[in-house]
């Protein structure tokens, strides 16, 4: 420290890291916690529907515990959930609306209670109906799944895949402070060489993508029941890599996310902002975080002033469509004010503690 109260630029940015990290043993103990409980779902919905059982080919961690991007807790787990059919699944563009697929099914095996009657295409609504139906089906007889440490939780649905996601929160019974969070979102999975034509290529080394179910977005979107949209969380991770100033910044930008009350600025967003960056150039991520930070947190502002924050696999897509203009405007004035803050800071080569709590709501004595 360079006095009594304050931190040099460097040192500051170092002391909000490690607040925000997330220690080894907690990541396992949560890890591990959430493995059994996943595990009882599936095990529990897979009992109760056979056709499920047939289908279910797996859980794909995605969001920010898959990037090692998670702050403070790692109690949230975005998993996709794989389906595999007995037929050929084909995605269909959308030749309006880029990003945008219909599964158009084929063959002997057709899931007829997945399949719009009218079309050979899986419906979004009846997949979200069934997951829908399984999910409530079984919570009853999840209420006390043993875990380690004698840790017991008790399971509640709370989001039910009206939007993307199916939402559980777990709830440890002897520690009702400790509660997971699950976001189960039915997917199906392609290869790479499946990747619509006409959208952005991208690396990929043959991984695969998937098809999640989403309604079109925008003002005029036509209320389509059979849109699902494209999603490739390991091709978004290779451009990450192994860059950890750059995850660090993603970090950083979070903590002023949480401390300045922006919580419609979803952590995809603060991750497109650096996407977007590392494929036009626009920075070098061999700077150091905080120097980093000031840089994104400009980027930010760019993109809210435009109100467009291009989505990374499809540059088309405006990820901004979902904010209001009121938050726009009001989270450009709060970045505004926490770059200049920032800048004053690296100028000065220090953080003072006020400064400290409005940029990241940590204090320190």
């Amino acid at each position: 420290m360079s006095s009594d109260y304050d931190f040099t630029f460097g040192e500051g940015i170092e002391f909000v890291l490690q607040d925000i990290s997330i220690k080894p043993a907690q990541r396992q103990s949560f890890n591990k916690d959430a493995e059994i409980i996943e595990n009882a779902l599936i095990s529990a919905i897979s009992s109760h529907d056979r056709t499920f059982a047939r289908a279910f080919r797996g859980l794909k961690l995605t969001g920010s515990n898959l990037d090692g991007l998670k702050i403070d807790l790692p109690d949230e787990f975005d998993m996709l959930t794989t389906i595999g059919l007995n037929c050929k699944v084909h995605p269909v563009p959308l030749a309006d609306y880029p990003g945008y697929v219909y599964l158009r099914v084929s063959g002997k095996k057709v899931p007829t209670h997945l399949v719009d009657n009218r079309y050979n295409y899986i419906s979004r609504e009846k997949l979200q109906a069934w997951f829908r139906q399984n999910i409530a089906a079984v919570m009853e007889e999840l209420q006390h799944i043993p875990c380690a440490g004698r840790r017991t939780y008790a399971l509640k649905y709370m989001a039910h895949g009206y939007g993307v996601a199916h939402t559980i929160m777990a709830t440890c019974r002897g520690n009702r402070k400790r509660k997971i969070y699950f976001d189960f979102v039915p997917a199906f999975e392609f290869q790479a060489h499946e990747w619509p034509q006409g959208l952005h290529q991208h690396q990929h080394e043959n991984r695969t993508w998937f098809a999640i179910p989403r309604t079109i977005r925008g003002k005029n979107a036509p209320k389509d029941p059979l849109t699902f949209m494209v999603c490739a969380p390991h091709w978004e991770r290779m451009v990450l890599g192994k860059k950890q100033n750059l995850k660090d910044t993603m970090r950083l930008m979070k903590a002023i996310r949480n401390a300045n009350h922006m919580p419609s600025l979803i952590s995809y967003m603060i991750k497109s902002v650096f996407l977007n960056c590392a494929e036009w150039k626009y920075t070098t991520w061999n700077q150091s975080p905080g120097e980093q930070l000031v840089r994104m947190c400009v980027r930010m502002i760019w993109a809210l002033v435009e109100r467009r924050l291009p989505f990374y696999l499809v540059p088309e897509l405006n990820l901004f469509e979902t904010l209001s203009d009121n938050q726009m405007s009001d989270y450009l004035r709060q970045f505004n004010r926490i770059t200049r803050t920032l800048i004053k800071c690296l100028d000065r080569d220090r953080i003072t503690p006020d400064q400290m709590e409005f940029l990241f709501g940590i204090t320190y004595d």
